[in-house]
């Protein structure tokens, strides 16, 4: 065994770094500026570098996203023995399988205090039966050994309320996002990144920031475009890669919409994509609290959305957006129509969503995670801790 640092530890557990990277800086930097040395653990990818630059140590683990392939039992292992070197006082674990496996170690590492934040529970109304029979079992079993759970919707905030959890069950309305790198006002940035993506002033912009899969329902979307009839000039944007970029360009290529389709893959630049847009999509059919939908609000944009948990939390439907169900194109077609005629209505939700965003602004969620942060650590503090495992 090393010898034991001064300074207090805390750990920041994910699937991937690039979770941590894009949600977690700022509370990673609460921990060191509180004498905390903060460590990371998640699969090696893009968002190391990230992690690493601003001084935490980064443990790179096997983990799957299938709760049931063999590699996430070497990832307990690693995550148990490091745990039990490092002598952490705070864990905070995020994403399904990383947040298990994290519990577990810390669970047999006699961790004092272990917070999970749930960014959106894969069981939930209208999710298949089998999420419900893998995830809500291990979830339930789970809570006995997490001291805070952190929920940021009110549906899981209900369900997560009936949880055995050891010390409280929170609302915090998502990761926060930083409005200060979003303008409503900024034409000169708007019209230079659309002169760099080949768009005119005068054609309506839809942006879809999100992995390229499934879940988030891009398809959706495409066939609500294919059966647009406008004669405004139609571009959306669609920010991001995944393991469905190949489909969706087969059906763009099929459906003909070359002309409308842009497909920008991954990108650091997304404040100006945003700006640029008139309006923000996301079709998912699950998600915790979006990100990319806050950016949206932030950015004063009227917002396109499916009716699921998560995604009618951002949108007030004729407020700030449209709300529509999942699956059902002629609505989301009819959402687009409303957007593209009615450009008074359209800058008028704008302002609506820039007034909704100020309850997600980075600053006042930090404020609120500090609060929970100080209220784990004093726990440490005063020795109140987890009881030795067998």
């Amino acid at each position: 065994m090393r010898e034991q640092s001064v300074r207090p530890k805390a750990a920041f557990v994910a699937s991937v770094y690039r979770h941590l990277a894009a949600f977690h800086i700022p509370y990673m930097k609460w921990f060191q500026l509180n004498g905390f040395d903060v460590h990371a653990y998640a699969l090696p990818d893009h968002g190391k570098e990230e992690v690493e630059r601003i001084g935490v140590v980064c443990h790179d683990i096997p983990f799957q996203r299938s709760p049931f392939q063999a590699d996430n039992l070497r990832a307990l292992k690693q995550l148990t023995d490091s745990f039990q070197e490092e002598s952490f006082q705070v864990v905070h674990v995020h994403t399904p399988v990383a947040s298990v496996l994290g519990r577990i170690a810390a669970k047999r590492s006699s961790v004092p205090t272990v917070l999970y934040t749930a960014h959106g529970f894969h069981f939930f109304k209208g999710a298949p039966l089998k999420n419900w029979l893998t995830f809500y079992p291990v979830e339930r079993i789970m809570a006995k050994y997490t001291d805070y759970l952190i929920t940021m919707n009110d549906e899981d905030f209900t369900r997560a309320k009936r949880f055995p959890v050891k010390q409280e069950v929170l609302f915090v309305k998502g990761v926060g996002v930083d409005r200060s790198g979003f303008s409503s006002q900024s034409e000169q940035r708007r019209q230079e990144t659309r002169g760099k993506l080949g768009i005119s002033d005068d054609g309506f912009v839809i942006a879809c920031v999100a992995e390229l899969s499934a879940r988030k329902n891009q398809v959706q979307l495409l066939e609500a475009l294919h059966q647009l009839n406008t004669s405004v000039p139609v571009t959306c944007l669609l920010v991001g890669n995944g393991e469905a970029e190949e489909d969706l360009k087969a059906i763009v290529k099929r459906d003909g919409l070359s002309e409308r389709v842009q497909f920008l893959g991954f990108r650091k630049d997304i404040p100006e994509l945003i700006e640029a847009a008139d309006a923000i999509t996301l079709l998912s059919k699950q998600e915790g609290l979006p990100r990319a939908l806050m950016e949206g609000l932030a950015a004063g944009k009227p917002i396109i959305t499916t009716n699921v948990r998560g995604n009618r939390d951002l949108v007030i439907h004729g407020e700030n957006g449209y709300v529509v169900e999942l699956g059902n194109v002629k609505e989301t077609v009819w959402a687009l129509e409303q957007l593209i005629s009615r450009p008074d209505e359209r800058k008028k939700m704008g302002m609506k969503s820039r007034e909704l965003s100020c309850q997600y602004d980075e600053a006042f969620i930090l404020k609120e995670m500090s609060h929970l942060y100080e209220k784990a650590t004093q726990r440490v503090a005063y020795g109140v801790g987890q009881e030795e495992i067998g």
